[in-house]
């Protein structure tokens, strides 16, 4: 499967014309299927809180890139926590409020097209769900089935989480980022914890997507070969997908 982000890819503000030339681009790429997304709503300024917020954009925007995910063939959309940080001086639970609106709205899309929304907490305290746990928290009081969490492997380190906490509300996880010391998976010595995160995924019966969504570098101190470096990557996870698996 593939992960693409909505504000580099999908262009929800771009004319049908444009998204048009750029969904036959896309195609052309010979991705595997296009299962996730992720930053929603990254670029352009958009903010669902703090003063100020824009919902006739918010709206707009909302609905274009779910009808132009559907096209491509997405299951889950992803929603970065850090575009939910409370604005220095603005009343925490103005910003609950208005980030409830904003969820609402894209569950609201979500289930026109029978997708699903995945919160991706950040770790980042001054945001309104830091943790893997307050995401689920925060799921659960939009009472809206199409919300659910993502579990991002980098943030879990950041704020020293335990990654047994995915499998506490096995039903909320739809989605896993995965990533290596700096890079790709593969580079550095991560080995144990990802032996550990597919453990997890094993144990819950998790059977979505575990995408490799960080930056790409180089392993051999050369020039970044993106080919060689994703087949690297993705031999690594296979291996020890199987492996875990197999145990």
């Amino acid at each position: 499967m593939a992960e693409v982000p909505v504000a580099l890819q999908v262009l929800p503000f771009e004319s049908n014309a444009n998204w048009e030339r750029r969904r036959a681009e896309i195609a052309s790429y010979g991705l595997p299927p296009i299962k996730a997304s992720s930053h929603f709503i990254q670029s352009w300024g958009l903010t669902p809180v703090g003063p100020g917020v824009d919902w006739e954009q918010l709206e707009f925007w909302t609905r274009r890139a779910f009808d132009r995910l559907a096209q491509i063939g997405v299951e889950v959309v992803g929603v970065y926590g850090d575009f939910f940080a409370v604005p220095d001086g603005f009343p925490r639970s103005a910003a609950m409020d208005q980030a409830i609106r904003f969820v609402n709205l894209l569950a609201d899309h979500a289930s026109r097209h029978d997708m699903l929304v995945a919160l991706e907490p950040t770790a980042n305290p001054n945001t309104l769900w830091p943790m893997y746990l307050d995401a689920v928290a925060f799921a659960k009081q939009t009472g809206r089935a199409e919300v659910r969490v993502m579990a991002d492997l980098a943030y879990f380190i950041r704020g020293g989480q335990d990654l047994q906490d995915i499998a506490r509300e096995p039903d909320y996880c739809v989605h896993c980022h995965i990533a290596g010391e700096g890079g790709q998976p593969g580079v550095g010595d991560r080995r144990a914890i990802h032996a550990r995160l597919f453990r997890i995924l094993r144990e819950i019966g998790y059977t979505r997507g575990v995408s490799a969504a960080c930056p790409w570098v180089s392993s051999t101190g050369g020039k970044l070969n993106f080919s060689l470096e994703t087949a690297r990557a993705l031999t690594y996870l296979q291996r020890l997908r199987e492996e875990v698996y197999n145990e």
